[in-house]
């Protein structure tokens, strides 16, 4: 769905431009690096947005320019609570490069993986793989920038959170500490939800593959570091309210009022009432999360850059981005 993305992370998986000014100040500049984690036999880009005093040095890339400098001196004054941002169902980093740049603006280093095998420019793996593999990738991206000679120095292992996005929320969720039930998904996705291809993946039969039968007997650990969770728009049709319930975490969930796409009562308000948080509501449908886009690519890629007349997404991210400063600046 964000192969438009793709063309540009290709060519050196990283691409930027700052986000539109925060109605908080800021401390920094942002740097960005990219590092290669090894993980289940797998190299993976992981891109990592950090703190810096170093003067910006924009530059552009393809349509997007770039508002961060490469290989940056991080900034050496204090240790920097870290966050780990997973993506959705094939995407990659690059769409969330604004919200990433700004939170290290604000203090944050944040560490986006790309999940390989369920990312532009990846081969396609099976639904289970994608499912065991997307925690595990995003673990290992956590634990190979923490022990890299570039950041140890500067983070603070002992604040650590969490931003998943679509299917980047079923794998927050997952290092968090929920416990899914992929029967569930398969019986809605083959029944009544067969037309859901937000919930689905369009990939309705794939959740009664063979692959995904021998994940019932998986539980997956949660990610003791991780120790607050922001959710956007979450999947989470696999897991019910038994296994929401193992999440005992600060949670920020954030919802659209336009949830023709993914169902909110089977995702974003289905996680609200396991955990009893109220959804913050934002303008916009799904995609209204996905960075704003250049206007090159408006028109290309209409079905993710084109919001309803009434829906601003600028004015949507400059409000999401000031929840999520707060919030983690309240829990780590």
């Amino acid at each position: 769905m964000f192969r438009f993305f793709g063309l540009v992370s290709a060519a050196l998986c990283v691409a930027i431009s700052l986000a539109k000014a925060s109605p908080k100040a800021v401390d920094y500049e942002a740097g960005i690096t990219q590092l290669v984690v090894r993980s289940d036999g797998e190299d993976l880009s992981t891109l990592v947005w950090y703190p810096t005093n170093d003067v910006l040095a924009s530059w552009t890339m393809g349509p997007f320019k770039v508002n961060a400098t490469r290989q940056a001196q991080a900034a050496a004054k204090e240790r920097f609570p870290v966050l780990l941002l997973s993506h959705g169902h094939q995407s990659d980093p690059l769409a969330h490069r604004d919200l990433a740049a700004t939170l290290a603006r604000h203090g944050f280093i944040v560490v986006v993986p790309t999940h390989t095998g369920d990312a532009f420019g990846t081969p396609m793996q099976s639904l289970a793989t994608v499912m065991r593999s997307r925690p595990k990738q995003a673990s290992a991206a956590l634990s190979a920038v923490l022990r890299s000679e570039t950041f140890a120095r500067h983070v603070d292992a002992d604040r650590i959170g969490a931003i998943g996005y679509s299917a980047g929320g079923y794998t927050a969720l997952i290092l968090a500490g929920a416990q899914p039930d992929f029967k569930r998904a398969a019986a809605y996705c083959s029944g009544e939800g067969a037309r859901d291809v937000g919930s689905c993946l369009q990939k309705g039969a794939a959740w009664s593959s063979p692959g995904m039968a021998d994940l019932q007997s998986w539980q997956p650990a949660a990610d003791a570091r991780i120790k607050a969770l922001v959710l956007l728009e979450p999947h989470a049709i696999m897991f019910d309210i038994a296994g929401l319930q193992e999440v005992e975490r600060p949670l920020l969930l954030v919802g659209v009022q336009d949830d023709s796409l993914m169902p909110a009562a089977l995702n974003t308000d289905h996680v609200g009432q396991a955990l009893d948080v109220t959804p913050v509501e934002m303008p916009g449908a799904h995609f209204v999360f996905v960075d704003p886009c250049p206007l090159a690519l408006i028109e290309k890629a209409a079905v993710i850059c084109k919001d309803a007349p009434d829906v601003d997404r600028e004015s949507v991210h400059r409000e999401l981005t000031s929840q999520i400063v707060e919030f983690f600046q309240g829990h780590l």
